[in-house]
């Protein structure tokens, strides 16, 4: 027998998982934010972690700079640590040498943020494009000056 679809439990599952996460709840970089697919890595017993915290001038660099990103930006951006060579490997490094990490890794941060606003102006303007061919009057309208 197949169950019918049980609404109140559907809606009391969408709210558990809600207060689970913070109300602002996104990944910086592609911006997912809904909390059917997300989870915290703090939740308990959850195998999935869809948010997770990054640390964008490396952890051993400064473990109090975060970001929160999902688990797919988050393995872009720690692999493009590694890629220029941000994460320590090997001794303890100095702290000018940490220093010179953390760069390096904020760098390679920022050019996938700058990826990120890239996608998101480009999306804008496509709907800006879209607004003038299917409604020429939008720029009119009160507020959009």
């Amino acid at each position: 027998m197949i169950p019918d679809p049980d609404p109140i439990q559907n809606e009391v599952r969408r709210k558990r998982r809600a207060r689970r996460l913070p109300p602002d709840a996104a990944c910086v970089l592609c911006g997912e934010s809904d909390p059917a697919v997300l989870r915290m890595e703090s939740v308990p017993r959850s195998t999935l972690k869809l948010l997770q915290v990054h640390h964008p001038l490396g952890e051993a660099n400064d473990q109090e700079v975060e970001a929160v990103l999902c688990c797919n930006c988050h393995a872009k951006a720690t692999a493009a640590q590694q890629d220029v060579g941000a994460l320590p490997a090997g001794r303890a490094p100095t702290c000018l040498e940490r220093l010179v990490l953390a760069m390096r890794s904020l760098a390679a941060f920022f050019r996938q943020l700058a990826d990120s606003f890239q996608r998101w102006a480009d999306q804008v303007l496509a709907v800006v494009r879209s607004l003038d061919e299917h409604l020429p009057t939008w720029r009119s309208l009160p507020g959009i000056a």
